[in-house]
């Protein structure tokens, strides 16, 4: 089943699947135009697939994202797309029973996802948490990026840098020289 909603809203009511037993499955695959990550950050052109199954206490759900998030590089600071692969398995508890309504109690896991009272499962802020996990360490805009020259602060890739090479702190001439020899 394709699901597009309008608003980059990614909540499905799993009221139907608690109901059913447990491995109980369904399928989605969904677009999103923009997901927040942070208050400056930002994944946009989401795609992705999920797969919840019916579990005792909830819904496990397997997901696999991409999206593409502005980064800087780290060498010339110029920003660049980042493509970001999110893959996770992770647990949704309901809050309430489906059929009586009746609050159940809270799982015995450290900061928990949960199903809302109306059965609304919110993978937004899983995908959050795990894209925040998956971003690059040293995000390059390309793999020979020859960086920012630290003496005038001339991007090296755009421009040619005149600046001669220091002979660096005296204190660590004694080191040098062992290289040297």
């Amino acid at each position: 089943m394709y699901i597009h909603k309008s608003r980059p809203d990614l909540t499905f009511n799993v009221a139907q699947l608690l109901r059913e037993e447990i491995g109980a499955r369904r399928s989605y695959t969904f677009t999103e135009s923009r997901l927040s990550l942070d208050e400056t950050m930002a994944m946009t052109d989401l795609s992705g697939k999920v797969r919840f199954t019916r579990t005792a206490s909830g819904v496990l759900a397997d997901a696999e994202v991409s999206g593409t998030i502005e980064m800087e590089c780290t060498r010339c600071l110029t920003p660049t797309p980042q493509h970001v692969q999110v893959a996770f398995r992770d647990e949704f508890h309901a809050k309430v029973e489906v059929n009586t309504g009746l609050a159940l109690p809270k799982p015995d896991e450290e900061d928990p996802f949960f199903i809302n009272e109306l059965h609304m499962l919110d993978l937004g802020e899983a995908i959050r948490e795990y894209g925040l996990m998956a971003l690059p360490m040293r995000p390059l805009c390309m793999p020979e990026c020859l960086g920012i020259c630290p003496t005038c602060g001339a991007d090296r890739n755009t421009e040619p840098c005149n600046c001669q090479e220091t002979a660096g702190d005296d204190r660590f001439a004694a080191l040098r020289a062992l290289l040297n020899e």
